[in-house]
């Protein structure tokens, strides 16, 4: 054999050899990311990267299916699919049909019949909302922080203002639901029940975080300070997640309180 055919051997073994690899990648080998070409109510395009652990595209990662749920229930899913990805990226009409918060699934079948699956989180503005907003008060993007707190006192608490050097503005806000509209309402306190629970979470009451003085990442974590109605002070801290998922063991007492799931959406500032 001359040593031009030794070297296209070669060349034909590793190229095989790098197939069988990406073939016999499993879910976990696998890494999912999203972005979003407009945030805005209305058409826009979602690239989902797919690579490796090392961080390489995949060139043939298998065909995608999303699935976008508004964070509260009742509306309708929006389904998109996509067979084919361009160096490991899907590019995907998709459609926000509503403002709000939305949820994303991604579900990716690999070649050798392994799912994949991801979720990521996108607030989309409507045309309303959007007009309405003062960009002046609010030089970064929002997040939202949200929570569980247990009254176990025998009289009701009710918390008047909170505070964070993670953002200029700190407001309560619920999400009302008219007929297929979402908004968001700011209130002007929270008020916690004798012997009561009350959920702060995606779809309906939260502390909403405007004008951000710095990225919260994901893993990060910001300091709130609430104060109630008779002058106690209560200081949590705050983790930055993608999304909560299942419970967290991060109760703690204060005074006639319990706060427990306690997480923040990861958001940019400045954009």
């Amino acid at each position: 054999m001359t040593a031009v055919a030794r070297r296209i051997l070669i060349l034909v073994i590793v190229l095989a050899l790098a197939g069988c690899r990406q073939q016999q990648l499993s879910s976990a080998d696998v890494r999912l990311e999203m972005s979003a070409s407009d945030k805005r109510v209305g058409e826009t395009t979602l690239l989902v990267r797919v690579s490796d652990r090392d961080g390489k595209p995949l060139s043939d990662p298998g065909a995608l299916s999303l699935r976008g749920d508004m964070d509260h229930a009742g509306m309708t899913p929006v389904l998109a699919e996509a067979e084919r990805a361009l160096d490991g990226v899907f590019n995907v009409p998709f459609e926000w049909t509503m403002g709000g918060g939305w949820i994303v699934e991604a579900r990716l079948t690999l070649p050798n019949g392994d799912v994949a699956v991801d979720t990521f989180e996108f607030e989309i503005l409507s045309q309303a909302a959007e007009a309405d907003m003062d960009h002046s008060a609010m030089p970064g993007e929002s997040s939202a922080v949200y929570l569980r707190v247990r009254n176990s006192g025998a009289s009701d608490v009710t918390i008047v203002s909170a505070s964070t050097a993670a953002a200029a503005e700190v407001a309560f806000h619920r999400t009302v639901v008219d007929g297929e509209m979402a908004r968001m309402e700011a209130v002007d306190n929270l008020r916690i029940p004798a012997g009561e629970t009350v959920d702060l979470a995606p779809g309906g009451r939260h502390i909403m975080l405007s004008g951000l003085a710095a990225d919260l990442a994901p893993g990060s974590a910001l300091t709130l300070r609430l104060e109630s109605e008779s002058g106690e002070v209560y200081e949590l801290e705050i983790p930055v997640l993608n999304m909560l998922m299942g419970e967290l063991d991060d109760a703690v007492e204060m005074d006639d309180l319990v706060f427990s799931q306690r997480w923040a959406r990861p958001a940019q500032a400045g954009l």
